[in-house]
């Protein structure tokens, strides 16, 4: 018998390290759970407990059975155990960034039913309040952050947003701290540090030289506008005649088609628009309106009955649009059917009237001037359409020649 042989009748030696580990009989050692999901910062150990090294030591948070506690709990120790410092105690009184968050949000929300916020609006502040939620946790108080949580903020998502997307997460994120600081949910302004400013628009004008150019050229449009559907054809031209983006053709009302006029308030920030149509433009909407639903007041719906438009998720107008240039080989990677709005504005301006395009497109102006203007006359909105047909007239020839016959 060798010594690693127990003697008849003996029983397996059992090794005592802490008072609910178990023995070293593999049969009645506690089956570990899984995590909750694949990026669960904690494993589980022996004790029956959520734990994490940090700092070459093992951190307990919890027991198996709750892993939201123990995944709280990492979240607001975290970043003082990375820093060698000893977590003060939750303080429950004080302002915590689920509390903040939800604080902001329901203060909009009621500005979206007063009609002063757009409803997508409020739907970028939900997402970056998520964002936040679920990067220092729900129970992370406000006055525990310091610049360095905000600086690792930003360069997290730095990596995954574009420069112009980053800063406007930036700026929701400070909206949220000092919406805070003006409710008097907290004594003193937050402290951001230098490491959370914006992206420069030096940057920013650096990083879209090195991009391709978003408009399509005229004779891209002829062969999309000839192999779209007779919806999509108007919904280009409505791009192209009056610098419309999605949300707006998926919103459009038959109350905003004056004649050959569109008078629609611009449904992001409500600027009133007004513009002059051309005559393809008239005759397109009017053979593609909808009208098997006489109590819907949008002029536009899908093969199913339902709005182009949609608050969050995948825009079906641009899914579509997609579609129709992956079939005619012109996809662009950030190239889609907002690009028109893009195209219309850069023909535009070879009109030299600004105020004019402002107007058609649905910009604000806030300087001085502009606050005595009381309307523009309608021949310059006209003559900035006019401008842009020229441009854009090529795209009708080509799409009525027919095969092996003459334009």
């Amino acid at each position: 018998m060798t010594p690693q042989q127990c003697r008849p009748g003996r029983q397996a030696v059992t090794y005592k390290h802490d008072p609910e580990v178990t023995t070293v009989n593999d049969s009645t050692r506690p089956k570990k759970p899984n995590k909750p999901y694949p990026d669960f910062p904690l494993y589980p150990h022996n004790s029956k407990r959520w734990a994490k090294k940090i700092n070459k030591r093992t951190h307990y948070f919890g027991p198996w059975d709750d892993w939201k506690g123990a995944l709280e709990r990492w979240q607001y120790e975290n970043d003082y155990l990375q820093q060698g410092k000893t977590p003060p105690p939750r303080n429950v009184e004080a302002l915590t960034v689920e509390d903040m968050v939800n604080g902001l949000l329901e203060h909009r929300e009621a500005k979206v039913f007063s009609g002063e916020l757009s409803r997508r609006t409020w739907l970028d502040y939900r997402r970056v309040g998520r964002s936040l939620i679920k990067d220092w946790g729900r129970y992370r108080t406000v006055e525990s952050l310091t610049p360095s949580d905000f600086q690792k903020l930003r360069e997290k998502y730095s990596k995954k947003l574009q420069l112009i997307a980053l800063g406007d997460f930036i700026r929701r994120t400070k909206t949220f701290f000092n919406f805070a600081y003006k409710q008097g949910l907290i004594e003193h302004p937050v402290r951001f540090g230098l490491g959370f400013e914006k992206p420069s628009r030096k940057s920013i004008k650096k990083a879209k030289q090195a991009k391709p150019a978003k408009i399509f050229t005229i004779e891209e449009l002829q062969t999309l506008y000839r192999e779209a559907s007779p919806q999509m054809q108007t919904f280009m031209l409505l791009a192209l005649n009056c610098g419309f983006g999605n949300s707006d053709i998926g919103q459009l009302e038959g109350r905003h088609i004056d004649g050959q006029w569109m008078r629609s308030p611009r449904p992001k920030t409500s600027v009133e628009r007004d513009c002059p149509l051309w005559a393809e433009t008239k005759a397109a909407i009017e053979a593609t309106r909808q009208t098997s639903k006489p109590d819907c007041p949008l002029v536009f719906l899908t093969k199913r009955g339902l709005s182009w438009h949609k608050d969050e998720g995948a825009n079906p107008l641009s899914a579509e649009f997609r579609k129709l240039c992956i079939a005619c080989g012109l996809h662009q990677k950030g190239r889609g059917f907002y690009s028109l709005r893009h195209q219309f504005r850069t023909v535009a301006d070879g009109s030299r009237d600004r105020a004019a395009i402002d107007r058609i497109m649905g910009h604000s102006d806030d300087s001085m001037g502009a606050m005595y203007v009381e309307w523009i006359e309608p021949d310059r909105l006209q003559a900035v359409v006019d401008h842009v047909y020229q441009w854009v007239k090529p795209m009708f020839a080509e799409s009525m020649q027919s095969e092996g016959g003459e334009k």
